[in-house]
């Protein structure tokens, strides 16, 4: 496992504000592919999920054209972190590369278990593991909450459409450098449902 410190260009304080992911972008700039990446921010009400137990999951199409979840979803009901691949808002599908996104006290110890003779723990106490870089795909409910942030170095957040994510996150992220296939600088979290996507937050990150 590899360790990477990750950060944003304009950032003060900490602040852990929406987030839903999917993607291989680092923060800042820095890849986070096949990789952990260090910071901080505020812990999440959610513990990480492990990408190595989650399984893929094949998408059956219903009556009205959108794809519903198997018995066999990608993601479990609750909340994941990952990085954002793929937003088909046709199709009304998410595709994300899924991460652990540790804080506090699970942060320290990963790290110090990577870095036994290094320092105490990460850089602003958050670490993103991402040592499974596979792409899952899951259906998105209809009316989905996209929560973002206002823009990159900023908590301040606003809620737009599933359907005008993809456009909001390129606009927010020109003049980055993104790692394909991320297409998002910033993690997010994502909430399921019935093995529907019913929330994206967008992660802030100092």
């Amino acid at each position: 496992m590899k360790y990477a410190n990750l950060r944003l260009r304009a950032a003060v304080g900490t602040a852990t504000v929406a987030l839903v992911l999917v993607g291989a972008a680092g923060c800042g700039g820095s890849a986070a592919t096949g990789k952990a990446t260090a910071g901080h921010s505020t812990p999440t009400t959610a513990g990480p999920v492990s990408a190595a137990a989650v399984a893929t999951t094949s998408a059956t199409t219903t009556s009205s054209g959108r794809p519903s979840a198997t018995a066999s979803p990608a993601l479990p009901d609750g909340r994941s972190a990952a990085y954002l691949t793929g937003l088909d808002s046709t199709h009304g599908t998410v595709t994300f590369d899924l991460i652990e996104f540790l804080t506090g006290a699970a942060a320290k110890a990963e790290w110090k278990k990577q870095h036994p003779s290094g320092p105490d723990g990460p850089d602003n106490d958050y670490l993103i593991v991402n040592n499974n870089t596979k792409l899952r795909t899951v259906p998105v409910a209809a009316g989905a909450h996209c929560v973002v942030l206002s823009s990159l170095g900023s908590t301040d957040t606003k809620t737009v459409s599933f359907a005008a994510l993809p456009a909001y996150l390129k606009e927010q992220n020109k003049g980055m450098t993104l790692t394909p296939p991320h297409i998002a600088v910033q993690p997010f979290w994502l909430t399921v449902k019935n093995g529907n996507v019913v929330k994206f937050e967008e992660q802030f990150l100092p």
